[in-house]
């Protein structure tokens, strides 16, 4: 196991100066494929059926959008936004957005720019926030604000998605991405995110901290986490 999380910054942190925009297209197309191979779309869809069928959802850190659009395929009733820091990130998705309306007249999805690149939220604004491979991204200080501000803006529930940090998973990555996905941003930046990840203590010591209680943590294969944060 890596025993201390990582403080080296990805390329997509770094920002445009590190990567071509072709890279950063292609990439953002490529982690939705990841998603669902590591099996954190579905896990999201499974805790989605838990709720109403009529729900306000937002993602937030939705990148190029695709986790979203794919999610109104199964909640057409579901009124879903996708927010992000990243203005090419929201222009991705909102290009993905008019080619996706135009073969499945969906309705229910917008995407917007978030103003602050801190996350703030008026209480109870939405009824479930979901998060997908965010949180490593961030140091434990913002973190633990980022988590406090989901929840005050989650009327029922926020649904986290990340990584375990594990060697096992560091070595078959590190193997098994240049053949998979051909992509700079994926094989080099998934590495690091794999060494930014959470141990289980870690997530409840950050949790604690925090003064969240309500939660549920759960293991899934493949070295992931599936974090539920209550109302």
């Amino acid at each position: 196991m890596l025993t201390q999380r990582s403080q080296e910054k990805e390329l997509l942190d770094l920002g445009p100066d590190f990567y071509t925009p072709q890279e950063f297209a292609d990439c953002h197309i490529k982690l939705f494929r990841v998603n669902k191979l590591f099996g954190f779309f579905s896990d999201t869809k499974q805790l989605l059926k838990k709720f109403s069928s009529n729900i306000t959802v937002l993602d937030v850190g939705c990148g190029a959008g695709l986790f979203l659009l794919h999610l109104s395929k199964h909640f057409p009733k579901m009124t879903l936004t996708g927010t992000d820091i990243c203005l090419s990130s929201i222009t991705l998705a909102q290009q993905e957005l008019q080619q996706w309306q135009n073969k499945h007249f969906s309705k229910n999805v917008l995407f917007k720019l978030q103003a602050f690149p801190q996350t703030r939220f008026s209480p109870s604004s939405v009824d479930v926030i979901i998060t997908t491979m965010v949180c490593h991204h961030l140091d434990d200080e913002a973190l633990i604000k980022f988590m406090q501000q989901l929840v005050v803006g989650a009327k029922n529930a926020v649904i986290i998605n990340d990584l375990h940090r594990h060697r096992i998973a560091e070595f078959f990555y590190s193997m098994l991405s240049p053949l998979l996905f051909n992509n700079r941003l994926i094989t080099h930046d998934g590495l690091i995110s794999i060494r930014r990840g959470f141990t289980r203590s870690e997530w409840h010591v950050l949790l604690k901290k925090a003064n969240i209680q309500n939660y549920t943590l759960k293991w899934r294969f493949p070295f992931r986490w599936s974090l539920v944060l209550w109302k």
